[in-house]
């Protein structure tokens, strides 16, 4: 019994020796980052969306993976899949699981990996962000609070100052205009954060000075980092002209009182020449001017709005008790819905009863503008190269409106990350700009980059439409002591990958392309060596440990790797193998900061060099 109790006790260790599984060991570490300090659904292109990138440790024995995004605990967007499917990014629109906005707030992004064998569960955390939806508040101070005019312009110049802030983000740029009461642009300027003022002499873009007695309106849009913009707007008033006491001398004779007008003669104007009640606070009313000839003999009256074509949109009525100076039209019929675009008149008709024949009076004609300008942007070249072939470039503006004149204009360059850099403004006809490719604060566009450009068309009454091009930089050569620089011309690569093909279709034909045209650039210098340089973007700049580890064992081999993958393509496109030297230098030679979020997308390059 004792031995066969042994030899049973036997085999169980030896089928729970045969059964048990080995240990699991830690896999190479996984990471998930994101490529921007934060974004805004509603903001411009290239802003309203965050890029998360992924990297799976060990991904061919990956057996299902997750991604939560969330805040203060709660996730609000999920992501899983299978070891079929492990993408290189993922990009969140700001929506939740269920299609709906998700709340403002600081975010991070997780990723969790299950491995079917050999390797425990890993997971990685990115650095937080920001989804950022509200738009920035503020106001526009004056000093002085007023113009004081004189016979020639203001008693002093103006300081407009705009006072703007966002819970979430850092302001960012803004532009001013001030409009006269018709709507048209009478003068603005713009700016980048912490200038937020101008100083205003009370000139006009024609030349001219504000008028006495008007009140303008000051617009500015503020723009948070994220994209988010509001309008700020408040008036600004120039003060009557003073007028000069009366002259007191026994010479003169005494001054006769005017003339009465002849009673029975009612007479009707509008204040403007038009309106465009589009709903933005600009000229979306006009005023209508009153007279009643005899106002004691008035019984009845009716002001009638109607097309010049023919056809009464807007009627008022009143008697004896209610003379009102002035009416109000805001666009709409008697039915409440929008009257048609075209040119108008009003007709005021007055009965009088017995005192005086009944009499009427028809205004001037006057523009209901309801259709935002449109046009486009001509480009003097297809390619700009500015230290080549051209210093400048520029951008011509075409518009038209059915119904009004084209007034002004303001025109942002947008740099590829989506922030402004570089505006313009201009006062019709003047309708080109010439640009040296530089920003605002003097730096150079980005090699073989796209550069959007929008313009904002305004009319002479205030509606505005936009126009949009595209300015595509050349590959740009510079000289150097040793030789020649390209400067940088971006590459996309697959995050944390040398894979310049497998990414989006987009980025893939734009990788095409960049290519093609470096290599058309290079074959012009036979007699050079060309040395490529990689370059790498580092996630762990704020922590020394890490980020030296990452440097030695992530960027440095990524960065070789990267130049290597730009030389095999340029080698396929002709040109001699011969002739390259690849290195990789990760991190170590920055052009921004890697915390700067917003432009570290500047450091993820390879550098290009012809030397003798």
């Amino acid at each position: 019994m004792l031995a066969a109790g042994a030899g049973a006790a036997l085999i169980v260790a030896l089928v729970a020796c045969q059964t048990t599984k080995p240990d699991l060991v830690t896999p190479v570490e996984s990471a998930i980052q994101v490529e921007k300090s934060g974004f805004s659904p509603s903001g411009t292109a290239g802003q309203n969306s965050i890029e998360i990138s992924l990297l799976f440790g060990n991904g061919e024995s990956v057996g299902s993976w997750k991604v939560e995004v969330g805040s203060k605990g709660t996730v609000q967007k999920t992501w899983t899949g299978k070891s079929d499917y492990l993408p290189a990014s993922l990009t969140w629109d700001g929506k939740n699981d269920t299609g709906a906005l998700a709340p403002e707030g600081t975010y991070t992004a997780k990723l969790s990996v299950e491995y079917r064998e050999k390797y425990l569960a890993a997971s990685a955390e990115s650095r937080s962000f920001v989804l950022d939806v509200s738009p920035p508040t503020g106001s526009i101070a004056m000093d002085p609070s007023f113009f004081t005019p004189t016979p020639n312009g203001v008693a002093a110049p103006m300081t407009l100052t705009i006072n703007a802030s966002s819970g979430l983000a850092k302001m960012d740029t803004w532009s001013l205009d001030v409009l006269d009461p018709a709507g048209a642009l009478v003068k603005n300027w713009s700016g980048q954060w912490p200038d937020a003022s101008a100083t205003w002499d009370g000139s006009s873009l024609a030349g001219g000075s504000v008028t006495p007695g008007t009140t303008y309106q000051a617009v500015a849009t503020v723009r948070d980092e994220y994209g988010n913009s509001a309008p700020l707007k408040a008036d600004l008033a120039v003060a009557a002209l003073a007028e000069k006491p009366p002259v007191q001398t026994a010479e003169l004779p005494p001054v006769k009182p005017p003339v009465p007008l002849k009673p029975g003669l009612p007479a009707i104007a509008a204040t403007t020449l038009g309106f465009s009640p589009n709903g933005d606070t600009v000229a979306d009313t006009i005023t209508l001017a009153l007279g009643y000839g005899q106002p004691s003999s008035v019984v009845s009256w009716k002001v009638t709005v109607a097309r010049t074509s023919g056809g009464a949109q807007k009627t008022w009525t009143g008697g004896a008790s209610d003379l009102p100076q002035t009416l109000v039209w805001d666009g709409k019929s008697d039915s409440g819905s929008m009257a048609p675009e075209g040119t108008y008149r009003a007709t005021l008709a007055v009965d009088y009863g017995s005192a005086l024949a009944a009499g009427s009076a028809t205004s001037p004609a006057f523009v209901l503008d309801i259709t935002p300008p449109t046009g486009s942007i001509a480009l003097s070249s297809p390619l700009f190269s500015p230290v080549e072939s051209s210093d400048t470039i520029s951008l011509k503006l075409e518009a038209h409106s059915p119904t009004a004149k084209i007034d002004s204009w303001t025109m942002n360059i947008l740099d590829p990350g989506g922030s402004v850099f570089r505006s313009f403004t201009g006062k019709w006809p003047n309708d080109t700009v010439v640009w040296n490719g530089r920003s605002t604060r003097g730096e150079l566009v980005q090699s073989a980059e796209d550069y959007p450009v929008e313009a904002t068309i305004r009319d002479q009454f205030g509606n505005t439409g936009v126009v949009k091009a595209m300015v595509p930089v050349d590959i740009l050569v510079e000289k150097i002591a040793a030789g020649y620089r390209i400067l940088s011309s971006r590459i996309f690569f697959k995050a944390f990958t040398a894979d310049y093909r497998d990414v989006a279709p987009d980025l893939a034909s734009q990788n095409a392309s960049r290519l093609d045209a470096l290599a058309a650039k290079l074959k012009k210098f036979p007699g050079y060596k060309i040395r490529l340089v990689g370059h790498a973007v580092s996630i762990y700049w704020d922590d020394a440990l890490r980020g030296a580890v990452e440097q030695r064992e992530v960027l440095l081999p990524l960065s070789k790797a990267r130049a290597d993958a730009v030389k095999a393509a340029l080698v396929e496109r002709g040109l001699e193998e011969s002739r390259f030297i690849t290195e990789g230098v990760g991190a170590s030679d920055q052009l921004v900061p890697d915390s700067n979020y917003k432009d570290r997308w500047e450091n993820r390059r390879v550098a290009l060099f012809l030397e003798k």
